[in-house]
């Protein structure tokens, strides 16, 4: 494979040099911008972009061409033709003047931090990048040129993908948004992302915070779910939250596997001021539901089975059935890798699971895989997680907010502190690390 790497002042003119050096089927391995100083001319250099592109072997460059007087003359009449003729490209960079103005005067308007604002043109200076590359992919692409698509939604499909929505979901979502404008009209990209996030918002699926049944019964559920997902920590943090609300909570441990896990609950529960059971067989279980009957909910935190272990789970199916009525919350971590999620979802799935509960949210680049599994199961999330914390670092499931996630950038990304978002608003505990 042939690769190069070029340098130039914007991403236009490296895509430029690269259709012309390594040809139109070159495929773009890796983008950068260069600071001051580290590009060709030194440290009295401008910023610039570095593009490194790669040709198959199989493939031929396009032929050199002798630069002739005429020819010069030829391309100075080509380049102003295009300018003339292509307004599209005026008004794709008077949008992003735009867009810099409006994060500017944004962050000024919201805390005046000089960071703000270097951070502002950084995002309007990412998204110029990004649409560069964009057009040049949808000129040179079969893929690109097929979607149908205008460089602002394709944007939008890149960013759902990076960010971990599957990519059908993600160019399903792209062609229904683009149809719900009227008129097909052209839209600019921050109205484009509210479209994407209202989209995606209506499409998925949450339910509220688990509440007390209205029959009088206690309410039982137990969190299933992988190794070290953090079950039993989110059993306390529901717990607490129940409690804070007046509600009589009862934990009951059957992870008789660790010791640690069960000292772990008891301290919660003493400082909960709250019963708690350990249950060895389903016996045991049943036994410690009826000393609890008069509670409103009770919390059953389960031992860690590894999604690939079918004889283990079956054994935990059979022994959460065994006793009374109970739903199974599936409890994930949204940091894993996408694949060991998928297999947990589908190994897990075939035990009776009424909910899901995301954790380490704050520890996850891809929040996308939250939406795409809730899209491929249509499995309701029930709260999600960010944090140790009980019980501040938990909190309802809100689609808006995980839908946001996928367009905002993340704090380890921009140096954000924590706490704040990308318009320098606080957000409500539990997803302050996050947007």
């Amino acid at each position: 494979m042939n690769i190069k790497t070029f340098q130039a002042i914007d991403m236009r003119t490296a895509m430029a040099r690269v259709k012309e050096e390594l040809g139109s089927n070159a495929i773009i391995l890796g983008t950068k911008q260069l600071a001051r100083g580290e590009g060709s001319y030194g440290s009295m250099s401008r910023p610039m972009i570095e593009v490194t592109a790669a040709l198959d072997e199989d493939e031929t460059p396009p032929p050199a061409r002798k630069k002739t007087a005429k020819t010069q003359s030829v391309a100075k009449t080509a380049r102003k033709t295009t300018s003339d003729e292509n307004p599209s490209l005026d008004e794709l960079k008077e949008e992003i003047v735009s867009i810099k103005r409006l994060l500017t005067s944004t962050f000024e308007a919201g805390f005046g931090a000089e960071s703000g604002i270097k951070q502002a043109a950084g995002m309007a200076d990412e998204l110029e990048n990004l649409k560069s590359m964009l057009s040049f992919m949808m000129e040179n692409s079969d893929f690109y040129k097929g979607t149908g698509l205008e460089p602002n939604y394709l944007a939008c499909y890149r960013r759902m993908v990076e960010r971990g929505v599957d990519r059908e979901f993600a160019m399903k979502l792209a062609h229904e948004t683009r149809e719900s404008v009227p008129g097909n009209r052209e839209l600019d990209l921050k109205s484009l992302v509210t479209l994407f996030v209202n989209r995606i918002k209506d499409a998925m699926i949450t339910s509220g915070p688990i509440t007390p049944l209205d029959n009088g019964s206690p309410r039982i559920i137990s969190l299933i779910g992988p190794t070290g997902v953090g079950k039993t920590t989110t059993a306390a943090k529901i717990a607490a939250r129940l409690t804070m609300a007046d509600k009589k909570v009862g934990l009951i441990t059957i992870d008789t596997y660790r010791i640690a896990a069960v000292e772990q609950l008891r301290t919660y529960a003493g400082i909960l001021g709250v019963p708690i059971e350990v249950a060895g067989s389903p016996e045991e279980l049943t036994d410690a539901v009826e000393r609890m009957g008069d509670m409103d909910v009770i919390i059953i935190d389960t031992a860690g089975r590894s999604q690939h272990d079918s004889e283990k789970l079956s054994e935990l199916d059979s022994f959460l059935k065994a006793g009374p009525e109970i739903e199974n919350l599936l409890v994930l971590s949204a940091a894993a890798d996408p694949a060991a999620i998928n297999e947990a979802v589908r190994n897990f799935g075939k035990m009776d699971v009424a909910g899901v509960i995301f954790t380490k949210m704050d520890e996850t680049s891809k929040p996308g895989v939250v939406i795409t599994q809730n899209f491929k199961t249509g499995i309701p999330i029930v709260y999600c997680t960010a944090g140790q914390r009980v019980p501040e670092d938990i909190e309802t499931a809100s689609a808006q907010k995980i839908a946001a996630l996928l367009f905002k950038k993340q704090g380890h990304d921009t140096g954000e502190p924590a706490g704040q978002s990308i318009g320098g608003s606080p957000l409500s505990v539990g997803w302050s690390p996050l947007v």
